[in-house]
C-alpha cells in the first residue's frame, strides 16, 4: 500500500505541487512558504501568509455579499 503524499496547495516544484515535510505527529509543513496541514484535522487553520491572504479576501467577499443581501431586502 502506497503512502499518500501531502502537498502544498501553493508551491510548485518540477510541474507538481511541492510535498510537505513532517513536522510532528500528523502535522506537515512546506519548507518554501510555511504552509501547514494535518490530514487528521481538516479544520486546522494555517497561519502562512498565503492562507492569511485567502482568508482576508474570503472574509471581505463574505461581508460584501451580506451587505448586498441586506440592501436587497
Amino acid at each position: 500500500m502506497s503512502q499518500e503524499i501531502i502537498r502544498c496547495p501553493y508551491c510548485v516544484q518540477g510541474g507538481e505541487f511541492q510535498p510537505l515535510f513532517p513536522q510532528s505527529q500528523n502535522t506537515f509543513a512546506c519548507l518554501k512558504c510555511g504552509h501547514t496541514s494535518s490530514p487528521d484535522d481538516p479544520h486546522l487553520r494555517c497561519a502562512c501568509s498565503r492562507c492569511r491572504e485567502v482568508s482576508r479576501i474570503t472574509n471581505r467577499l463574505s461581508r460584501d455579499r451580506s451587505g448586498i443581501e441586506t440592501a436587497i431586502r
